[in-house]
């Protein structure tokens, strides 16, 4: 008899009682510096610990708080899944159903998320734990895992997204969208062309699926907070904003409210983005707090992200791993799919890696040029045989060395952009040489405004700029907002490890794409002995 399926967690605490409980949750009672302790306990804590004894933090005892914080919560992917109520193996297949039959919010009068509103004077942002993500680096204390929630001035319908917010004060927050494409950035435009502030709410503290929900790449025009019911499998619970006409998850930690000014912005950053560089200073707009409701007891959540790994990097994979796959399989109806993965350590985007049936083999190039065009970031993509387990990198790296004949199996797909903070692409030189085996070739990359290449060594152990190869005496610079364009891309990275060396990554004013080439890698099948291709686990 098949056991009934157990009821989605609709609050953040109902999720950490299940971590307790299942043994994957510690509690730190020991004081400590939310700037200086929290994340470099996390991150000691994610890197030292097996992903089969992973599990998640509460720090209890904030020095000049009374708020504990909550990180390292969704990963590994046995406890993304588990805070579905699904096994691993089923996460595509939940995804394409959220996304096909999303859920309705359910409007309610009132929820815990409200239980204490403030506003005027008693609104702080200062009595927020917020951390310093990279100590010593970021500009500041940020909401990390703050779900945006903005609404089409046309349509009326909402938004939410995955952004950095950046605690300037009790009353203003900087709000980065990242790209002018972003959705939120998309209704900011429209405010901005009609003069007019924009209101928007900043959850912390949701449910897994609306976490999950928000760092979904979904197509413009879709409301995030339905694909997180179609996750829970029921609609979620919402509430209107006390200060602002938005709907707001009712059973949230924290909702903060406030406006967008169409003219006002502030430097924001630097901030140590996904890729484990830190993105410099530039202009960007600015929350006016109008109202901090939350729950009696709250607890703040956030993202030990930065270098991989970490569970802001598994939740930002699998809001590109769900909706390609819904994308393939539903929209595109693309035959020959098995599964898709993100390769260990590409910062939950770099690196596709496609299984295919044994029977499309023959179209890998074609399935793998498709996939190029859908790119949301990617600058390699490995189509791998059926007895290939995609998620474990020494199987991977077996595959890549037993089976790629580099001259027939490599191939590159010109002007495809990448993640706009690659540093590959972001740094004053070109072309970039992949040294496999004592064969090279080269990928040139080109930069708004400057196509001239300029030579530079790519060697095994030297191919991204750490701490033996970081810019070095150059302040962070910000990018003019002439033009009237609010989303001038920031061009310029600098490593958050030892600054010690004398190649710099110079300012591109105006860049606005990247584009390199992506690499599509076939993993063809050879004949071995069943012992040796029998990799997968």
């Amino acid at each position: 008899m098949t056991s009934p399926t157990p009821p989605p967690f609709l609050d953040l605490g109902s999720f950490l009682s299940f971590l307790e409980q299942s043994g994957r949750l510690k509690r730190v009672v020991k004081p400590v510096d939310k700037d200086w302790e929290i994340t470099c306990i996390a991150r000691w804590a994610m890197e030292s610990t097996p992903e089969d004894n992973a599990y998640g933090l509460v720090f209890e005892n904030v020095k000049n708080y009374n708020v504990p914080v909550a990180v390292n919560l969704y990963a590994p992917y046995a406890t993304y899944s588990a805070a579905l109520r699904i096994p691993p193996e089923t996460l595509l297949e939940r995804w394409a159903t959220a996304l096909g039959r999303p859920q309705k919010p359910v409007s309610v009068e009132s929820g815990p998320v409200q239980a204490v509103v403030e506003t005027g004077v008693q609104a702080s942002l200062l009595t927020i734990p917020a951390p310093v993500w990279t100590p010593g680096r970021d500009a500041g204390p940020y909401l990390s895992a703050a779900n945006v929630i903005t609404k089409d001035p046309d349509t009326g319908v909402q938004n939410m997204g995955s952004y950095r917010v950046q605690v300037h004060d009790e009353k203003h927050a900087g709000l980065f969208f990242g790209s002018k494409m972003q959705h939120g950035a998309m209704h900011y435009a429209k405010y901005c062309k009609r003069q007019k502030a924009m209101p928007v709410a900043i959850v912390v503290g949701a449910s897994p699926a609306v976490n999950f929900a928000a760092a979904a790449k979904t197509a413009y025009g879709v409301d995030e907070l339905e694909i997180a019911g179609g996750l829970m499998g029921i609609g979620l619970e919402v509430v209107k904003g006390k200060t602002i006409d938005l709907l707001v998850p009712a059973r949230a930690e924290y909702v903060i409210e406030g406006w967008v000014s169409p003219e006002t912005q502030v430097m924001e950053g630097p901030f140590g983005e996904a890729l484990g560089y830190m993105n410099c200073a530039a202009p960007a707009p600015v929350v006016d707090v109008t109202a901090i409701c939350h729950r009696q007891a709250p607890i703040h959540h956030g993202y030990v992200q930065q270098l991989p790994p970490s569970d802001g990097h598994l939740v930002m994979e699998m809001g590109v791993l769900g909706p390609l796959w819904y994308y393939l399989t539903q929209k595109l109806r693309l035959e020959g799919l098995r599964d898709l993965a993100i390769a260990r350590g590409s910062a939950g985007l770099a690196i596709l890696v496609v299984q295919l049936q044994r029977s499309h083999a023959r179209n890998a190039m074609s399935i793998g040029r498709t996939l190029a065009k859908l790119n949301f970031g990617q600058k390699f993509i490995y189509l791998v045989d059926e007895d290939i387990d995609i998620r474990d990198q020494e199987t991977l790296n077996w595959a890549l060395s037993s089976r790629v004949d580099p001259e027939r199996d490599i191939h590159f797909v010109s002007d495809i952009s990448t993640f706009q903070y690659d540093p590959s692409t972001l740094a004053a030189f070109a072309p970039l040489r992949l040294l496999h085996g004592h064969r090279g070739w080269d990928c040139k990359m080109r930069r708004a405004g400057d196509l001239t290449p300029r030579s530079v060594h790519h060697a095994a152990g030297t191919g991204k700029l750490g701490a033996d190869r970081a810019p070095r005496n150059h302040p962070p610079q910000a990018h003019s907002t002439a033009n009237g364009d609010p989303f001038r891309t920031r061009s310029r990275l600098r490593p958050f490890v030892d600054e010690s060396s004398n190649l710099s990554l110079n300012t591109l004013q105006g860049l606005r794409k990247n584009t390199t080439k992506c690499f599509c890698f076939k993993l063809q099948e050879c004949l071995v002995s069943p012992s040796l291709r029998g990799r997968q686990r």
